[in-house]
C-alpha cells in the first residue's frame, strides 16, 4: 500500500511523466510525449520513487515494467489529473469558453463526414481553443477516451462499451467504385480481373463490408488495406483496383468521370457517432464541441445526411 503520508508532496508534472512513461511504455517515449530530456524524466521518477519509498518500476530492454506499487500509483495518478481537468473545467464555465484545449480522436471516416463540417463554425466560434485531433480506428480511440486521453471520440459504430455514451450524428452510403473505364461491366468479372482495395482488418467498416460482399455472393482478393478513403478512392481512379467506398467521397470523381459505380444493390450503410464517457464532466471547450456536434446532428437527420436516401 502507498503510504499517505508521501502523497502530499507529488508535484503534477511528476505524475504526468509517470503516466507518460505507462502510455508510452519507456522513459524516451516519456521524454517525447512531455517534451523533455530522458535525464529530466529519470529525476522525476525517481523523486517519485524517493516519495514512495519503493521501486515503481524495473527496467526490461529499451522499455519498462511496473512493479505493483507502480500500477497502483499510476491509476490514482489518473484520477487526480482527470478531476484536475473536471475542476478546471467548473472554473473556466464561469466565465465561458474563451481559451483551453480540446483533444479529439476521430476515424478517417468521421473525420471525412464530421469532422470538416463542425470544426469550421467551432473555430469561428472559440478561436482561443486549441484543438488537437487523433487519427485512428474506432476500438483504441475508445481505449484512449476511457484511459482519459482524448475528451470526445467520433467513430464508426456500432460500439458496445457500458463506460461509453454514444450518440449517432449520421449515417452514410458505401458502394462499389471501379476506374471509369470498368464502366458497365458485371462486378463478378471486374472482381476477378482487379484486385480489391480493403479496409484494414479487424476495423468495423472492413466487416460491414465483408458482410455485404458476402449477402451479394462477391468474392474479392484484397491487395492492399488502407484506412484512408480519398486514397483508396484515388487508386481505384488510378486503375490499381476496386474498393467500397463512400458517397462522399465518391460522388466529386464519378460526376468528373474519374470514377464508375458497379453493382447498383451492393449497399453498405455506417453509422458514424459521438462517444464520451458516460457520467464524466467535459471542460467547457469539449462540451461546447458536443453541443455543435449535437446540432449538426439534429440537422442531419432532419434529412440532409450524406449519402443517405
Amino acid at each position: 500500500m502507498i503510504p499517505i503520508r508521501y502523497a502530499y508532496a507529488m508535484d503534477l508534472q511528476r505524475l504526468r511523466t509517470l503516466v507518460a512513461v505507462d502510455e508510452t511504455g519507456s522513459l524516451s517515449g516519456a521524454a517525447r510525449a512531455r517534451h523533455i530530456t530522458q535525464p529530466a524524466v529519470s529525476l522525476q521518477i525517481r523523486a517519485l520513487e524517493e516519495e514512495i519509498g519503493t521501486r515503481l518500476f524495473r527496467r526490461r530492454g529499451r522499455g519498462v515494467e511496473f512493479t505493483q506499487a507502480g500500477r497502483v500509483l499510476v491509476r490514482h495518478a489518473r484520477l487526480v489529473l482527470r478531476q484536475l481537468r473536471a475542476a478546471r473545467a467548473e472554473v473556466a464555465a464561469i466565465e465561458g469558453v474563451k481559451a483551453g484545449v480540446l483533444r479529439l480522436g476521430v476515424t478517417d471516416a468521421a473525420a471525412t463526414a464530421l469532422l470538416s463540417r463542425v470544426f469550421v463554425p467551432f473555430h469561428r466560434r472559440f478561436p482561443g481553443v486549441e484543438v488537437t485531433v487523433e487519427v485512428s480506428s474506432t476500438a483504441p480511440l475508445v481505449d484512449r477516451l476511457k484511459r482519459g486521453l482524448v475528451d470526445v471520440v467520433l467513430g464508426t459504430l456500432p460500439v458496445d462499451d457500458a463506460e461509453v455514451e454514444v450518440r449517432s450524428i449520421l449515417a452514410e452510403r458505401l458502394r462499389l467504385v471501379a476506374p471509369a473505364s470498368a464502366k458497365g461491366r458485371r462486378a463478378a468479372r471486374l472482381l476477378e480481373e482487379l484486385p480489391f482495395i480493403a479496409y484494414p482488418n479487424g476495423s468495423t467498416t472492413r466487416r460491414l463490408v465483408d458482410e455485404a460482399l458476402g449477402r451479394a455472393s462477391l468474392a474479392v482478393r484484397p491487395v492492399m488495406e488502407i484506412g484512408r478513403p480519398a486514397v483508396m478512392a484515388a487508386l481505384v481512379s488510378a486503375g490499381v483496383g476496386l474498393s467500397v467506398l463512400p458517397d462522399a467521397v465518391t460522388d466529386g470523381p464519378c460526376r468528373q468521370g474519374q470514377l464508375t459505380r458497379i453493382a447498383r444493390r451492393l449497399v453498405v450503410r455506417r453509422e458514424l457517432g459521438m462517444l464520451r464517457l458516460r457520467g464524466g464532466d467535459l471542460e467547457p471547450a469539449a462540451r461546447a464541441f458536443v453541443e455543435l456536434l449535437e446540432a449538426s446532428g439534429a440537422e442531419l437527420a432532419g434529412g440532409r445526411a450524406v449519402g443517405v436516401p
